[in-house]
């Protein structure tokens, strides 16, 4: 179990990198429970580029979907782990 902490905590601190890089703002802060709204500046158009920043930096493909259903940042953290399990398990 303090594995998965531990790489919920990394991914999030990943997905955050992304979001304050995209944002331009070095000072975010996320947690799983934040949304788009909770965030100046996220809207539809920084809501793409963030699914797709993290899409890169963790070398997966969200389908629409998924983008769609996506509640808050920790939604995004499991939709990340899910990908992960599936290529480990490939």
């Amino acid at each position: 179990m303090p594995d998965d902490l531990a790489s919920r905590s990394m991914i999030l601190a990943r997905i955050q990198t992304v979001a304050a890089d995209i944002l331009n703002d070095p000072s975010l802060f996320l947690t799983e429970n934040t949304t788009a709204a909770d965030v100046s500046g996220w809207d539809s158009l920084s809501h793409v580029q963030i699914v797709v920043g993290v899409e890169i930096a963790f070398g997966m493909r969200m389908t629409s979907t998924e983008v769609a259903q996506l509640e808050n940042v920790g939604s995004m953290i499991d939709l990340v782990e899910a990908h992960q399990a599936k290529t480990a398990g490939a």
